[in-house]
């Protein structure tokens, strides 16, 4: 089941802070600039070798979509949306509310890929609606947030829930608590949910019109003709679910793409800026409080910043790019990739927004993962055969689409490359000629799972997965 989320277009930027509030607190983290040893960042096994540990195919006969988070026991909790029914790798799990019916399954894998537990999400058999996952997360105590569309969504125990969704589950699952959202006019779009060290939560996005998150309703500005203009937020909760805060862009088009929190509680916000000239790439710092602390574009890129990942002393951010910026006293130049002038890009900043270094490669990034040794992964597409992919070095793949699976590690402090997967697509491209959409988690130790949707046929080590529907989900595990 595909559902439109504007990543596909790239918006603006014009950044005012909204409504003041407080946030917690949390400890230090030492920001030394030395660089760890590459060897120290695979711990005994020596240098990171990226080496495919276990591939899965999440079939259903439908469009699957789906994104994957850390869990905080040491695996991954994949998101993902069917109709009907979904293979997650021990058989088909099915929507309660029938062949036809959209629905939401939450699916716990340890670091060795084995499916550990799984709740369904959906409408009871009696009644008509659906349910669609936009984003989710997981707290320090482990439970399970997320942003749905829901509609006579049933959640155990008797709870059946409609309307724009921020849902808190327990472990197991067990409903928490819940608040609704109604724009009214227009819509609102979560990208990322994010949680600090004191479980508080916060949701990035779009909104278009009037929205009230809990401390009043915010507008966004109107076009001259009427229509409302789309706005860049990022909206702040404590963990029993009360809005603390909301930044919100209430000037110009933008994006809210993607979001991250540091071990001070400082939230990183990352998008597209847009003005009269050109749509570029932004990252901002907002205090615990929601005050500014700085901004960050890419001058000149024309393009957009997709995710945004930070630890220690580094927040890094990736996105697409086409024409050319500079960046710490380098130029950064967009290649043609199969008639299409656009590259991905990697660039880390220090905690003060302080540029440090900068990649472009491949066509496209889709979100970047930090570990705690000193390790950056990031997933994306790539044409098989256009030189060397740039910095990753030969990759295997078709030549005859951009779909091509990459998955890369840099070294968070220096940038240096660590190491690169190939994985070859064989599927149509279906309107949007590169990857469809993939998301990537990692183990504090630095072991990466990727959950990507694709169409057609994914070789993956020694296997080829095929999809079912128009397409599916493939779920990878890789090596430090």
């Amino acid at each position: 089941m595909r559902r439109g989320n504007g990543r596909g277009s790239v918006l603006p930027l014009l950044l005012v802070a909204g409504l003041a509030a407080c946030g917690g607190t949390v400890g230090e983290q030492p920001v030394s600039e030395a660089p760890a040893q590459v060897a120290q960042a695979a711990g005994e096994s020596g240098r990171p070798t990226g080496a495919l540990r276990w591939a899965h195919l999440l079939t259903g006969p439908e469009d699957n979509s789906g994104t994957l988070v850390r869990d905080r026991d040491g695996g991954f909790l994949a998101m993902v949306n069917f109709i009907g029914r979904i293979d997650l790798g021990e058989g088909p799990v099915l929507a309660p509310g029938g062949a036809s019916s959209a629905a939401v399954a939450l699916a716990r894998y340890d670091v060795q890929g084995r499916l550990r537990w799984v709740k369904v999400l959906g409408t009871p058999p009696d009644l008509p609606g659906r349910a669609f996952g936009f984003r989710h997360a997981v707290d320090r105590h482990r439970n399970i947030i997320l942003f749905l569309d829901a509609d006579n969504v049933e959640f155990g125990e008797g709870v059946v829930l409609s309307g724009l969704l921020l849902v808190k589950l327990d472990p197991q699952g067990r409903h928490l608590w819940s608040r609704a959202f109604s724009p009214a006019p227009g819509f609102l779009n979560v990208n990322r949910i994010v949680t600090d060290r004191d479980d508080n939560i916060a949701l990035a996005g779009e909104m278009a019109g009037t929205v009230d998150f809990g401390r009043g309703p915010l507008s966004t500005r109107e076009f001259p003709v009427g229509s409302p203009i789309v706005s860049a937020f990022l909206t702040r909760f404590s963990s029993s679910g009360e809005n603390l805060w909301t930044f919100l862009d209430v000037e110009n088009l933008s994006q809210g793409l993607g979001a991250a929190v540091d071990s001070q509680g400082n939230l990183l916000l990352c998008g597209s800026i847009t003005t009269d000239v050109t749509t570029e790439p932004f990252v901002l710092m907002l205090s615990p409080a929601g005050t500014v602390r700085w901004v960050r574009r890419l001058e000149g890129a024309l393009g957009f910043a997709r995710s945004v990942a930070t630890h220690g002393n580094r927040v890094v951010v990736v996105g697409t790019f086409a024409a050319t910026f500079t960046f710490a006293g380098r130029a950064h130049t967009a290649s043609i990739n199969r008639d299409f002038l656009q590259d991905a890009f990697v660039a880390a900043f220090t905690r003060d927004g302080e540029e440090r270094w900068a990649w472009n490669f491949g066509f496209s990034v889709e979100d970047v993962a930090m570990d705690e040794r000193d390790g950056v992964v990031v997933v994306g597409s790539y044409e098989a055969g256009s030189g060397d992919l740039g910095v990753l070095g030969p990759l295997p793949g078709n030549p005859a689409t951009l779909a091509n699976v990459y998955v890369a590690k840099f070294h968070r402090v220096t940038g240096e490359p660590l190491w690169s997967r190939g994985f070859t697509s064989s599927g149509p491209d279906r309107g949007s000629p590169g990857l469809e959409g993939a998301s990537v988690a990692v183990t504090k130790e630095g072991r990466a799972a990727v959950l990507g949707q694709f169409s057609g046929m994914l070789t993956v080590g020694a296997e080829t997965l095929e999809a079912e529907g128009a397409s599916d989900l493939f779920l990878l595990g890789l090596e430090r």
